[in-house]
């Protein structure tokens, strides 16, 4: 495959908004990360591409995702070898691979299987999402044809063609990688398929957040002294 047809890091866009955004989540205290507890976090890892990377941010897993990878060649088995064997691996794969028109795994997607069982390396492959791009039509080939292919293999296939992912709003710029809020829901996704119950945190407010610091209450003026009212004769109208 030749290394322009590779999907690299998010746009520019993407990529400054997902540097970005938890701070200014965090800074207005509305960051809720859905993250999972530590001692799961030890034995999973989160893999593969790019969009993997943003997985990885909101899961908050450890992860080796990179940019650049696809089911062909061999940097994904590479990848690989730094997780340790028995691990559980949520492995974002095949955006990179439908970009160039490929809808079959073939060969390669036999050698990285047989790699995870030998690993024994539990897997829940995360699929191509839909791209807002014209060739759309192969992440959607490439999809059924990997979940088709998977389902005789062990490896838990998780699809990411629902329509809430579809939608713009949750979507990059480049219309092939995902806001913070499209990365949590793919996440979901996945930790469900794995029976993972993620724990919703909220962040810790920022020092400097405008609401962070209580309001002072205001002090009361002291009441001034008033003298018994005058007498009037007669009763009150």
């Amino acid at each position: 495959m030749k290394s322009s047809h590779l999907i690299g890091p998010p746009s520019k866009f993407s990529d400054f908004m997902s540097r970005i955004a938890p701070a200014l989540l965090c800074a207005f205290g509305l960051l809720v990360s859905v993250a999972v507890p530590a001692a799961v976090r030890a034995e999973n890892y989160v893999a593969g591409d790019s969009i993997g990377m943003g997985v990885g941010m909101a899961s908050q897993l450890p992860s080796v995702a990179a940019i650049s990878i696809a089911i062909r060649g061999p940097k994904i088995i590479d990848q690989l070898r730094a997780v340790p064997a028995g691990s559980t691996v949520f492995l974002s794969l095949g955006t990179n691979d439908a970009v160039s028109n490929l809808v079959k795994g073939g060969a390669d997607l036999d050698r990285l299987v047989a790699f995870a069982h030998d690993q024994r390396l539990k897997i829940y492959w995360i699929g191509p999402p839909c791209v807002l791009k014209p060739w759309d039509e192969s992440a959607k080939k490439l999809d059924e044809s990997l979940r088709a292919d998977l389902a005789r293999t062990g490896i838990t296939y998780v699809g990411m063609r629902a329509t809430a992912l579809c939608d713009p709003a949750v979507r990059a710029k480049d219309g092939i990688h995902f806001t913070m809020t499209g990365y949590r829901m793919m996440w979901q996704l996945a930790a469900e398929a794995a029976h993972i119950k993620p724990v919703v945190q909220p962040a810790p407010v920022h020092a400097g957040a405008s609401h962070a610091v209580p309001p002072k209450k205001k002090r009361k003026k002291p009441l001034k002294k008033v003298g018994a009212p005058a007498a009037t004769s007669g009763a009150a109208k």
